[in-house]
């Protein structure tokens, strides 16, 4: 909730090296985002039960490596510019901006099984997208104050997280 609310704060308190602890909010968004998505393929028909359970999985694993790796790379990346971040704690704060990724998710899930709505776009996505604000300040800072550089990476990385979700669910 302190990323979406404050992501300097936030930021301040995840950079102590401890990125899986961060990479578990990653994976437990997108594997309620990955849940959402399958439950949803499953009440219209498209899919079966078993594809949820092994789409949710999926979220999970996706998650728990995909994000360190993209915030591993971006990291790379913004070497480049000369950023004092370590890659323990570029890897934890990109982790630690889908918290609000994670609370979309629960609300979603909640929707979904209570009141039998499809979730995946309204909550699922918009939670992927809530990132992108979190994003733009971790690349800021890691950057130095390059903005121009932060939109332009936060883009990449949301467009790369949509694509593949989108990719992924069509299997």
């Amino acid at each position: 909730m302190g990323m979406m609310l404050s992501p300097a704060g936030a930021l301040k308190g995840a950079l102590d090296g401890r990125w899986y602890i961060s990479a578990a909010v990653s994976a437990l968004a997108f594997g309620l985002f990955f849940l959402q998505t399958g439950l949803d393929l499953y009440k219209t028909g498209q899919k079966g039960f078993f594809f949820a359970v092994l789409f949710t999985g999926l979220g999970l694993l996706y998650g728990a490596v995909i994000i360190p790796l993209l915030g591993s790379l971006f990291w790379g990346v913004i070497k480049m510019a000369k950023t004092k971040m370590s890659l323990n704690q570029a890897v934890s704060a990109f982790c630690l901006c889908y918290s609000g990724a994670l609370i979309y998710g629960l609300f979603g899930l909640v929707f979904s099984l209570a009141l039998g709505w499809r979730t995946a776009v309204a909550f699922g996505v918009t939670g992927v997208l809530w990132a992108t604000g979190p994003m733009i300040h971790t690349i800021r800072r890691m950057t130095e104050g390059k903005t121009a550089l932060s939109v332009f990476l936060a883009t990449v990385a949301g467009l790369t997280i949509l694509v593949s979700w989108s990719l992924f669910s069509k299997i």
